[in-house]
């Protein structure tokens, strides 16, 4: 029986933490996934990348261990948990053997409710993001993501920001901040825990409340929400890079939340468009037929706001005119004249079989019940998966693209050897 016909039970402890299990005992093997509330669209205003730090600082000492211990108490037994921001939510996972989920039960209850936040460690890591900030400045894919973001999304909105904040961001936060940080949003009824594997379900939710049963949710629930933002005109913007290679190309405008009812409609629209090699227009005609470009595709990024809608091209700097002239024609052509029946087929084919291999290890099965859960899609949302996309029809994903396919808005970030003034 493969995974996703087993049956998922979900809990709900009295403290508001969400447990949801699913027990698979094809291997003695268990993945722990977590989504916490609390990512950087809580930063406040001018500490941005707060939450990437508290998120990083987890693992880095707590009330009982050193950040040696944690890492001597999981990797020798050859298990791991890692913790990491995200803008709506930090991401927690595990993998390990059955017989030592209790030792990694311990370290996970230790990191989420008595991180010490050691000074120490607060500087090595603002240091270490200060290098990373440097490195992605250097390549010309980052700065025109970092630019489109900016340019679709005003400044203060979530979106607007790298989740690691800026070097000035970075500089301001201190410890104090830190602690309260955690103390506001880390809390037991912003946590949706997901434990797939070679586990026993009641023995679970036992050895769950014994660890984390007792937190206590101080104040009131902060809100999950993320403001939604308008349309704005096209700007072009450029950051010429004469030392590179390439030229990397982002345009794009606001796309939609992943509760909007049209997400799988949109989501089959955008797999003809740009979002697999194998199927898709841009990849097809701007790359292989065309040779405007050395990668192109596109991509919707919904989540608890408005994500991005936006097309991503890498290319010579002598074809940036052309390669953003032809993507612009494709997105055009998908908003007037839609998709064939033969590629509603190919799309739906392909988003049914890359799901089911998602299903296939207990990590992605943790993860699709993650989102199941974080967007209110229901336990059954594996067995409907399928059928939901397989019911859509090429009239509706057609009347998606023109209801959500704006390519005179679309704004360009340009980045590498290319001057706008030739």
């Amino acid at each position: 029986m493969s995974n996703h016909q087993l049956t998922t039970t979900r809990h709900v402890f009295d403290n508001g933490l969400t447990l949801l299990i699913q027990e698979n005992h094809f291997n003695q093997t268990v993945a722990i996934s977590g989504r916490l509330k609390a990512g950087n669209m809580y930063d406040r205003q001018g500490l941005y990348g707060l939450s990437d730090v508290v998120a990083n600082m987890l693992t880095k000492g707590t009330e009982n261990r050193t950040w040696e211990e944690i890492a001597e108490k999981t990797e020798s037994v050859g298990a791991n948990i890692g913790v990491a921001a995200s803008t709506e939510t930090v991401s927690i996972e595990g993998r390990l053997l059955s017989k030592d989920f209790d030792r990694v039960l311990d370290v996970l209850k230790d990191i989420l409710r008595a991180p010490n936040f050691p000074q120490e460690e607060i500087e090595k890591h603002r240091h270490q993001v200060y290098s990373w900030l440097k490195a992605w400045e250097d390549e010309t894919d980052d700065v025109a993501d970092r630019l489109l973001r900016e340019t679709v999304y005003p400044d203060g909105h979530p979106y607007h920001w790298r989740v690691q904040g800026t070097e000035e961001s970075v500089k301001r936060i201190q410890r104090e901040a830190l602690i309260d940080f955690h103390a506001c949003y880390y809390r037991p009824d912003s946590l949706i825990l997901a434990i797939v594997g070679d586990v026993e379900t009641q023995a679970i939710i036992e050895k769950i409340d014994a660890a984390l049963g007792d937190w206590i949710a101080n104040g009131e629930k902060p809100p999950f929400a993320i403001p939604a933002v308008e349309y704005g005109e096209k700007q072009i913007v450029v950051q010429p890079m004469m030392d590179k290679s390439q030229v990397n190309i982002e345009l794009g405008h606001k796309g939609i939340t992943r509760t909007n009812p049209d997400f799988y409609t949109i989501n089959l629209m955008n797999a003809v468009l740009g979002g697999s090699a194998g199927i898709a227009r841009l990849f097809g005609r701007v790359r292989d037929v065309q040779g405007l470009a050395y990668s192109v595709w596109s991509s919707f990024t919904p989540s608890i706001g408005e994500g991005l809608f936006h097309a991503s091209a890498g290319v010579n700097p002598t074809n940036v005119d052309k390669a953003v002239k032809s993507i612009l024609h494709e997105i055009e052509l998908m908003k007037s004249e839609g998709i064939t029946e033969e590629e509603l087929s190919d799309a739906q084919n392909l988003i049914a079989g890359n799901f089911m291999l998602a299903l296939e290890t207990n990590r992605g099965l943790a993860a699709v019940l993650l989102t199941a859960e974080l967007y209110g899609l229901g336990l059954d949302y594996l067995e409907r998966h399928e059928s939901i996309y397989r019911n859509i029809t090429r009239a509706q994903v057609n009347a998606a693209a023109q209801k959500y396919l704006h390519p005179d808005l679309c704004s360009i970030a340009i980045a590498g050897p290319y001057d706008e003034t030739q």
